[in-house]
């Protein structure tokens, strides 16, 4: 799905609470049977140029995770419950997230994993997105530090007894460890709402619901140079629009490096996406612009970011962040500034202002956030 609009959050003022639990029982063919979860529990004030919205909200995950005696893991992850207050939609009831199992395979130096497993982010958090599908994974050893895997996920989004409206893709990737480096490279091929066709809307093509097949090509490298922690990846893509006789050529870079000096850790990031490209749900460089950065068929979208972090004493880090972003074209800046206080080892008070400022500014944004994060 192409994205064509900047993902906002929008929390000004909130106050999160985080329980875990674990536990361990055995069965006649398990090593052990591991119980664990979180609650969390924030209370949000969203303030914009045009509203302000005062909202709770509760979410309770489970997760159970049996290791059989040939060393075969099945894991299950459920949200027992998540609600916003003042928010339409919610989930209010159990639901599934992970169902699957990983299974060793050439004495534990390959695995395969089947059923409904998350998407685990490949090379850097810039482009690829979390969530879970159907999915079936081959992994296996093909030299020294080499392995090579093949994977093919589905996802039903539309409910029905049919393939209509699902994604999914099948891929083969290589990832190599050579020294203090991770390398990899992938290729894709993959589908967006079969059988859809073309959609308009407004006398315009809707790209988040025309069927769509892609060609993608990923390369990465990870890990540390001359002191230096280093990140790169490059995305390209063929994307072919079904009944719309069109094809786009999106592209995506992603750069960052980083480096501790005693207390202080700082990096510089910068990411370039083009023709459509949306970057990953888990690249979050700051507390107003999140989720970053996904350019149209037509502009260009790109940012760097500049994340500071200082460590005062055992118990106080304060951080600093800095945006300059190129949103389709407009220009964004964001400066947040944080500041986290451990208690002990179980309880973190965090406090972070942030101030998003934009070209129309009617885009402009303060946040004020507050969490308690507790964690045993």
């Amino acid at each position: 799905m192409i994205k064509n609009r900047l993902k906002l959050s929008l929390a000004a003022a909130m106050v999160t609470a985080t329980c875990g639990f674990a536990g361990t029982v055995t069965a006649p063919n398990s090593v052990d049977i591991e119980l664990s979860g979180d609650v969390e529990l924030k209370a949000i004030s969203e303030k914009t140029n045009t509203q302000k919205i005062d909202k709770r909200t509760a979410e309770v995950n489970l997760a159970l995770e049996s290791k059989l005696k040939n060393g075969t893991k099945i894991i299950t992850k459920f949200t027992a419950y998540d609600d916003t207050q003042a928010k339409a939609g919610a989930e209010t009831g159990l639901t599934t997230k992970e169902a699957y199992a990983n299974i060793p395979i050439m004495n534990g130096k390959g695995k395969i994993i089947a059923g409904l497993a998350p998407n685990i982010t490949y090379g850097t958090d810039a482009f690829d997105n979390g969530d879970e599908s159907w999915k079936v994974a081959v992994n296996v050893p093909v030299a020294k530090g080499v392995k090579v895997t093949v994977v093919s996920k589905i996802k039903n989004e539309e409910e029905t007894d049919s393939n209509k409206g699902d994604s999914g893709a099948t891929a083969i990737r290589v990832d190599a460890k050579v020294g203090k480096l991770m390398i990899g490279a992938k290729y894709g091929s993959g589908y967006n709402n079969k059988g859809d066709g073309k959609i308009v809307v407004a006398g315009a093509l809707d790209p988040d619901n025309t069927e769509t097949k892609a060609k993608t090509i990923t390369g990465y490298v990870v890990g540390k140079v001359v002191g230096l922690n280093i990140g790169a990846e490059y995305v390209q893509k063929d994307v072919d629009l079904i009944g719309a006789n069109k094809t786009i050529k999106p592209k995506g870079y992603f750069l960052t490096v980083g480096k501790s000096f005693g207390n202080l850790t700082a990096s510089v990031a910068y990411v370039n996406l083009s023709k459509g490209l949306q970057g990953g749900d888990d690249f979050a460089p700051g507390m107003i612009l999140d989720g970053i950065v996904n350019s149209s068929a037509t502009k260009d979208t790109s940012a760097i970011v500049l994340p500071i972090k200082f460590k005062i004493n055992e118990k106080v880090t304060t951080n600093l962040t800095l945006i300059k972003a190129d949103v389709l074209e407009e220009s964004a800046k964001e400066i947040d500034l944080g500041l986290t206080y451990a208690m002990d080892e179980s309880i973190e008070i965090k406090a972070g202002v942030g101030k998003y400022t934009h070209t129309d500014s009617a885009n402009d944004q303060t946040n004020i956030e507050v969490a308690i994060a507790i964690k045993f």
